[in-house]
């Protein structure tokens, strides 16, 4: 059984009515219609995971924006759910795109097509997630920043980094930030990296820079594809304890998510997820 979960996000209300009434045909098209719950200031998306399972739904969709899809990975608690995403709304998801959905339609005929992928869950505190964290210089919006701004925010002094790898060792790296990736938008030919199905973390640091080659790797910042640089550190890790500076955020997509000291991990666990097969991994 199917339970979709239906998230207005930042939506209006006749943008949303649009892409619900075209979502439902799609889904009838397709015969993959299921019950629909929709987020309200009095429906949560929890309240709503809680309701599938005591309907004895087996496929969970989420279809809103990339915080929908964080949000049901949160409230599962670990529940056997095959969960699926299908995008809303004009913003392009980060996560659809990881995912290999474009759009709604695409996003239906992936549910449909039913192709699963075990995918692995990191957690800090009680958030799941599958994508990545930043921090330093990469939690800035380098994607919109301009050409000086991106000049200015490396012309500031680099941060002493500590880090405690996998309750092993501790690193300490002079750098402006870094990355600690399970999976991404960008498809490199470094395949092993940012591979949400090999059971890794991908810790990647960069070292201070000159303005020359900051205007040269940009591109690559934008697209966080750190190791490709030649000053870049990237370390497959379990765990990551992330100790000084105290004080300094973790964001994701730009969006504070905890601050220095805390620790990040694999949560052991994979999610049976259906992924379409533009996949970045």
């Amino acid at each position: 059984m199917y339970y979709y979960i239906l998230d207005p996000g930042k939506l209006a209300l006749p943008k949303f009515e649009q892409l619900q009434g075209e979502l439902q045909g799609l889904l009838h098209e397709f015969n993959i219609s299921g019950e629909i719950g929709r987020v309200t200031t009095l429906k949560t998306v929890v309240d709503l995971v809680d309701i599938a399972a005591n309907r004895g739904a087996s496929t969970i969709v989420a279809c809103g924006s990339d915080d929908t899809l964080n949000q049901v990975l949160v409230a599962l608690k670990h529940r056997d759910f095959l969960l699926g995403f299908i995008p809303l709304g004009n913003k392009e998801s980060y996560l659809a795109h990881i995912l290999g959905i474009n759009d709604i339609a695409t996003g239906v005929k992936t549910i449909a097509a039913r192709r699963i992928a075990n995918i692995d869950l990191a957690v800090i505190g009680s958030f799941y997630f599958i994508s990545f964290l930043e921090f330093g210089i990469m939690s800035q919006n380098l994607e919109q920043a301009g050409l000086w701004k991106t000049l200015q925010l490396f012309s500031r002094p680099s941060t002493n980094w500590q880090l405690k790898i996998d309750n092993s060792y501790i690193l300490d790296i002079t750098g402006p930030g870094g990355l600690l990736v399970n999976s991404r938008g960008a498809s490199t030919k470094h395949q092993k990296i940012a591979n949400p199905t090999d059971g890794y973390l991908d810790l990647m640091l960069i070292e201070k820079t000159s303005r020359l080659d900051t205007l040269k790797i940009r591109e690559t910042l934008k697209e966080g594809r750190l190791e490709s640089l030649p000053n870049a550190t990237v370390i497959s890790c379990t765990s990551v304890e992330f100790l000084e500076p105290r004080g300094q955020t973790l964001t994701m997509f730009g969006r504070p998510v905890a601050k220095f000291p805390t620790t990040v991990k694999m949560a052991g666990k994979k999610q049976r997820m259906i992924v379409g097969k533009l996949r970045t991994f």
